[in-house]
């Protein structure tokens, strides 16, 4: 008898099941959709940290809190410059530069001890292309600091007895010393760990969305006000400051660094001299790379990859990216510009003298 019914009302069962499905459809794609934050309000807020320029955009429902944001995100950064900043007498890694004796543990904060390990795992990753403790060849140079003379050859090479990071251990609550004359200076990854610890800090607060960079380190958080990706401009490495090359795609939760031979240098004879140096010669990477931006999901390492993946060059650099499972943009002096495949289509060239090349 059942099977008569269903022959009788067949186009009638058909269409309630196809009205079911696109019901089913309707609502999985609803909760699917990406939210959005239209009834948000964005402010941008500038500052200086870390040595170079910082610029806060946030988004949140209440405009108002957010100047009280900004004003604990300034306060987060002058606190992580109270600790690992060279540039501040008492700083805490500048007090450890100064004070520590030989073979001797000198104690630093936790946070602090976490960010070197990191970075003593780089250096042993790079084989030494990036150093922890190259401040006495970077003093030597003074680029930073505005010098425009090339240092004697015999300092440079005294200088590279004392940038080797195997000269130093990082032990259970300090730091321990091997050789007298050496100093430990976050200024490769200083700018990435600000954004960390500011992602931290917003975590704790109702910005729906953010922006926050610190020099050439980027942190991505939450989601723009239409809930769309997030377009971060990465910098033509011959024009200003405001000059864009290309634009890349992103979601919340990204952090994004770029080192480049156009941020502080000096021209002497027709020859550019950049603050990027090489720990294997004691002299500006030289190698054909023009930057290097490293995209991944901690602010530390993307800001000391984009300096490390800049000393080992093109080849070198891109395979130690891909092992390390990041994405990166290189651009060499030719105006050629690789990148790894998983943001290919995320990335879009916009000065047209460059090319994407195989």
């Amino acid at each position: 008898m059942w099977r008569y019914y269903v022959r009788k009302y067949k186009p009638v069962i058909i269409g309630i099941i196809f009205l079911l499905c696109m019901i089913l459809l309707i609502v999985v794609g609803a909760r699917t959709k990406k939210p959005t934050n239209e009834n948000f309000e964005s402010e941008t807020f500038s500052g200086k940290a870390m040595g170079t320029a910082v610029k806060k955009t946030l988004y949140a429902e209440n405009k108002a809190e957010l100047e009280q944001i900004d004003e604990r995100i300034d306060k987060c950064l002058q606190q992580l410059e109270n600790q690992i900043s060279v540039r501040i007498v008492d700083s805490d890694i500048s007090k450890c530069n100064r004070n520590y004796a030989v073979d001797g543990i000198y104690t630093l904060p936790d946070n602090v001890l976490e960010y070197l390990k990191q970075e003593m795992k780089l250096y042993e990753e790079t084989d030494g292309a990036f150093s922890p403790c190259i401040r006495p060849l970077s003093e030597l140079w003074g680029i930073e600091e505005g010098e425009t003379v090339v240092p004697d050859e015999d300092d440079i090479r005294f200088a590279l007895d004392y940038i080797c990071a195997s000269d130093i251990e990082v032990v259970k609550n300090g730091v321990l010393f091997h050789k007298q004359g050496m100093s430990i200076d976050f200024g490769a990854s200083g700018k990435g760990i600000a954004c960390d610890e500011v992602v931290k800090l917003l975590e704790t607060t109702d910005v729906a969305g953010a922006v926050i960079s610190v020099g050439g380190s980027i942190a991505v958080y939450g989601q723009k006000d239409d809930g769309k990706d997030w377009h971060i401009g990465i910098r033509n490495p011959e024009g200003s400051e405001e000059d864009v090359m290309g634009v890349l795609e992103c979601q919340g939760g990204t952090f994004i660094s770029t080192s480049g031979n156009y941020e502080k240098y000096f021209e002497l004879d027709g020859k550019r001299y950049h603050h990027i140096l090489d720990p294997a010669t004691g002299y500006p990477a030289d190698n054909g790379l023009q930057s290097v931006t490293i995209i991944c999901e901690n602010g530390l390492l993307s800001d000391a990859m984009s300096t490390a993946c800049f000393v080992m060059g093109l080849e070198d650099g891109m395979r130690y990216a891909k092992e390390k499972g990041v994405d990166a943009i290189f651009i060499t002096s030719d105006k050629k510009v690789y990148i790894t495949d998983n943001i290919k289509k995320k990335f879009n060239i916009k000065e047209n003298s460059y090319t994407i090349s195989k």
